[in-house]
């Protein structure tokens, strides 16, 4: 599911089991990051009610974790909700840069760019964090969104995407956004063999089956795309139904 699933590229692409995916935090608690983590599990998935309430859970915990706020002001920076994302950054912001590590600087960076311009180049920011951090998956999952939804950049999104399921090639969600670039560029061969993926290694997960959904949705098989909305219904995302309803109108215009 395309809406929702810019938050799955922004907060990770992974089961979230190897501590090597992350970017390096500053907090030192715990519970806040493993809600940091719980909320990330949640995006992948675009269960997004549950990702608001881990990270709110996060910074209860510790109310100047940098990388909970910032991760949220880019996420409501690629849903166009500018109030959100300055309420976020601020938040981020206030914490002074002494404080952090230098993962989180160049996060620090993106936002004040942001700030600015919500067009920004966040290039340089990138290239910081792929010299330091070259094989960090999150730094790709971070390039993937930001081209995605915030530059519109989609080739470097598709490179991004290559990228960071290269590094983490069990990461299911990875696979998700990744197909999402490729039908942007017009690559719907490569869209449905990362949509395939998705299901493979996420059989249960109603957004893998959504998504391939609007994948036979573009290229108007509008049949197959009743049968995998309704699969993702089935398995719990309501809104699939309402999508499989709005291509049976479409194979009835067609008839």
């Amino acid at each position: 599911m395309k809406n929702l699933s810019l938050l799955i590229l922004l907060f990770g692409f992974q089961a979230v089991q190897a501590q090597g995916y992350y970017l390096p935090v500053s907090t030192d608690s715990d519970a806040a990051k493993q809600y940091y983590h719980d909320a990330i599990n949640s995006a992948q998935n675009a269960n997004i009610r549950a990702y608001h309430e881990s990270i709110k859970k996060a910074v209860k915990e510790d109310p100047e974790f940098f990388m909970a706020y910032a991760h949220s002001a880019l996420g409501m920076m690629g849903l166009n909700q500018y109030a959100v994302f300055e309420e976020m950054a601020d938040k981020a912001l206030a914490i002074p840069e002494s404080q952090l590590n230098p993962a989180e600087k160049s996060m620090r960076k993106a936002l004040e760019i942001l700030k600015s311009d919500a067009k920004g180049d966040l290039s340089p920011v990138f290239s910081e964090l792929v010299t330091a951090y070259p094989n960090v998956p999150q730094v790709y999952d971070l390039g993937l969104f930001v081209n995605y939804w915030i530059n519109n950049n989609y080739q470097a999104a598709v490179e991004n995407g290559k990228k960071l399921v290269k590094l983490n090639p069990k990461g299911e969600g990875g696979y998700n956004m990744l197909g999402y670039a490729h039908m942007k560029v017009g690559d719907m061969k490569s869209a449905k063999s990362a949509f395939k993926k998705y299901i493979k290694l996420a059989p249960n997960e109603a957004n893998a089956f959504d998504s391939m959904g609007e994948y036979y949705m573009n290229v108007k098989d509008y049949k197959k795309s009743v049968q995998y909305y309704e699969k993702a219904a089935e398995l719990g995302m309501e809104v699939s139904r309402e999508r499989a309803e709005e291509v049976r109108l479409l194979i009835s215009a067609s008839k």
